[in-house]
């Protein structure tokens, strides 16, 4: 048994020197259901919603479509003993899905993304009913937005990922959510050192405007990792030539 803690240690402290840091201060974070799995399995959870607490997180919006309700059960009593509110984000709408997630305990909300206002598979008024003293928060892309569904959403959230702070806070403005204490600010964080840098101005600006700041996603591999998938598409196209 100490020689498995041992190697479950070592694997830990290998892979949290992998995994990017995480990003300036921010309201909200995603936590996607790959990431929940790894903090899970290497007894890290707590650690990770620490973290994200310390960088000044109210909120965690969980990855919840693909995870057994068990774990989701586990994530959301971690986060509600550490104080932090727990959203179960769905990001692969069924009906049957909303329906499941609906029900688990210990989750504040249910959050609804862009992938429900592209193709609606219930009405929103009905998911509504459904969620009965939860709360309905809304994630959309600029172009989706709109004041009407916006207001049968407790709480709203505009993905203006990959854009200059100046062209995110602008956007903000001509949308009308600057100033919003209800409507957060979305953006999205690679997990490179640059993008840690770029923060900083947009929460400087959010500060400014009134508006909370969400990051999509909590140490995002997708920076360290890139080198690697991109070598191996370029292997599988050599053996494909052959």
């Amino acid at each position: 048994m100490a020689l498995i803690r041992r190697t479950i240690a070592a694997t830990a402290a290998a892979i949290s020197v992998l995994l990017p840091s995480a990003a300036v201060a921010a309201d909200g974070y995603w936590l996607d259901q790959y990431n929940a799995l790894l903090f899970i399995g290497l007894f890290r959870l707590d650690k990770e919603l620490e973290e994200m607490k310390q960088k000044g997180a109210a909120v965690v919006m969980v990855h919840a479509d693909s995870l057994p309700d068990p774990l989701l059960r586990w994530i959301a009593w971690h986060a509600n003993r550490l104080k932090l509110k727990p959203v179960a984000w769905i990001q692969s709408p069924t009906a049957s899905n909303l329906k499941r997630i609906s029900k688990i305990s210990g989750y504040k909300a249910l959050q609804i993304d862009d992938h429900f206002f592209a193709k609606p598979p219930v009405e929103i008024t009905s998911l509504r009913a459904q969620l009965r003293d939860r709360q309905l928060w809304c994630s959309f892309q600029p172009g989706q937005f709109s004041w009407q569904t916006a207001q049968l959403c407790d709480h709203v959230d505009i993905q203006l990922y990959r854009n200059t702070c100046n062209s995110t806070i602008d956007a903000a403005y001509r949308l009308g959510v600057a100033g919003r204490k209800n409507t957060a600010i979305a953006v999205y964080h690679d997990g490179s050192d640059d993008n840690e840098r770029g923060l900083n101005c947009f929460r400087e600006a959010l500060q400014r405007s009134g508006n909370r700041l969400f990051v999509f996603k909590w140490k995002n591999p997708e920076y360290w990792l890139t080198p690697y998938t991109k070598r191996f598409s370029q292997l599988v196209a050599r053996i494909r030539s052959w």
